[in-house]
C-alpha cells in the first residue's frame, strides 16, 4: 500500500507528504495517484477518477511537444510563411 504517487513526471517534481497536504496546487499535476484516505483529507477533488481499489488519480495525459514554444527559430519560420506578400 502507498499514500500517493506521481506518474509520468521527472523526479524534480517530487513532493513530500506535508507539501501535498498543504499545497492544493499539487492537484494540478496530471498523473497524481492518491489513496482514498488522502483524497478525502483534501476535500475529495472532483478532478480525480477511480484508479484501482482504494485509490483515485488525476489521469496522466502524456507529454505534449510544442516546438513553437521552445524554438524561436521555428516560430520565426512560421511567421515568415504566414506573412502575405
Amino acid at each position: 500500500m502507498f499514500r500517493y504517487a506521481l506518474v509520468g513526471v521527472e523526479v524534480d517534481e517530487f513532493r513530500t507528504y506535508s507539501k501535498l497536504i498543504e499545497d492544493s496546487a499539487i492537484l494540478s499535476f496530471s498523473g497524481l495517484v492518491l489513496s482514498k484516505t488522502i483524497w478525502a483529507e483534501i476535500g475529495k477533488p472532483s478532478t480525480c477518477r477511480d484508479f484501482s481499489l482504494g485509490y483515485v488519480w488525476k489521469p496522466y495525459e502524456g507529454e505534449v511537444y510544442k516546438p513553437l514554444l521552445v524554438s524561436s527559430h521555428l516560430k520565426n519560420k512560421l511567421n515568415e510563411l504566414l506573412v502575405m506578400k
